[in-house]
């Protein structure tokens, strides 16, 4: 993964035509610019006059009640979706990414937020946010997914982050031959433990910016870590330490069954999902463009399959995106519709191994994570 001096300038391009994209169900024909031309535009990516209009507003709440009074207005933590049917772009803005913060925001001081790095290591230091400016820093698109998002649901979002790598972190301090894990602390309090062999992957960073833009202290910032791939618990939000352990794992976000086993929930599924129509949809042509997007966590996304009477037979959508790991792809549907009545239709995701959708829910699980089934989207046409 090719990396970029901090400061360097990155636009979206428009994809070439050519040979090499994995799946042979991606049309880069068809592919507009990853970011399409808005109305008005802030940064590298643009945002219509209504987002235009929330974030100045945002803005003006910000400043008049202070980043240091956020998590007193907010003492429950936040859940907020990102709105599927509202989806045309690659990248989704910032300020309709979901949130889903387990406590209330951390407050921020003027003086610098630090993150200590410690435990099995030989060398124990600080990180200071301004140290940044002198690393090497590394950009990637990646959709994060709450392992609480139901079928259909709006708890997943694309971005583009910026930050430095957790494994040259780890390795200035000389990790000691028991480190096993490394604990993932969060200035809200909230932590995550995730295998040493994750934390040294080269693409798993700490990110302080967001879309080409400072990291949103509703997304984190200043500084969260960012899991590529891995549901989006474990990319904690307000790092502030970095704890190298020989043992431990986590008690929350399991997966259960009814045989009695327990496993850490880690890697994202694929999964698909409708954009338009929506559920309970009421049709008065006789085509529809169906949309919507798919992602396979740490793997590409190899095809997305559309059907229109409940499952029973199967049509290929066109990918508008390149499949790469760890972002979504979005994709479309042309139906011709062959007359009126009430229709179900259902779309599934296939990965680069193979890996497809399962139609329902596995009956041997207990938990409620991990929703991965069929979306079904029932539309009645006259």
């Amino acid at each position: 993964m090719t990396q970029h001096p901090i400061g360097a300038t990155h636009k979206p391009q428009r994809l070439p035509n050519h040979a090499g994209v994995a799946s042979p169900y991606y049309a880069p024909h068809r592919v507009e610019d990853f970011v399409t031309k808005p109305r008005l535009t802030s940064g590298k990516f643009g945002f219509s006059r209504r987002q235009f209009t929330t974030q100045f507003l945002a803005g003006l709440f910000c400043a008049k009640a202070g980043a240091s009074s956020l998590g007193q207005d907010n003492p429950k933590g936040e859940i907020s979706q990102f709105d599927l049917s509202l989806l045309h772009d690659w990248i989704t803005p910032a300020l309709s990414f979901f949130i889903r913060s387990h406590f209330a925001i951390p407050a921020q001081n003027g003086g610098g937020w630090t993150v200590s790095l410690g435990g099995a290591v030989a060398v124990a230091y600080e990180v200071f946010g301004q140290d940044f400016a002198g690393q090497d820093q590394k950009r990637l698109v990646v959709t994060l997914e709450c392992a609480e998002n139901p079928v259909g649901g709006g708890l997943v979002s694309n971005a583009e982050w910026t930050g430095i790598s957790l494994r040259a972190l780890l390795e200035k301090a000389r990790l000691l031959p028991e480190a096993q894990v490394v604990r993932l602390l969060g200035g809200d309090g909230y932590e995550r433990i995730i295998p040493l062999s994750k934390a040294m992957h080269p693409d798993t960073l700490l990110v302080d910016q967001m879309n080409g833009d400072k990291l949103l202290v509703s997304h984190g910032g200043p500084l969260r870590a960012l899991l590529p791939g891995w549901h989006g618990m474990d990319s904690v939000k307000w790092l502030r330490r970095i704890d190298v352990l020989a043992a431990g794992e986590n008690q929350t976000y399991l997966r259960r069954s009814r045989s009695g086993r327990v496993m850490p929930i880690t890697k994202m599924n694929a999964k698909s999902v409708f954009a338009r129509p929506v559920d309970g949809a009421i049709l008065f042509r006789r085509r529809l463009l169906c949309r919507g997007t798919a992602w396979a966590g740490e793997k590409k996304v190899h095809k997305v399959e559309v059907s229109t009477d409940g499952a029973h037979s199967w049509q290929l959508a066109g990918l508008l995106d390149p499949p790469l790991p760890y972002a979504w792809v979005r994709w479309e549907y042309g139906w011709k519709i062959p007359a009126p009545g009430n229709y179900e239709l259902v779309v599934r995701a296939t990965d680069e191994s193979g890996r497809t959708q399962p139609a329902d829910r596995d009956p041997d699980r207990m938990d409620e994570y991990e929703q991965i089934s069929c979306q079904r989207v029932r539309v009645s046409v006259v």
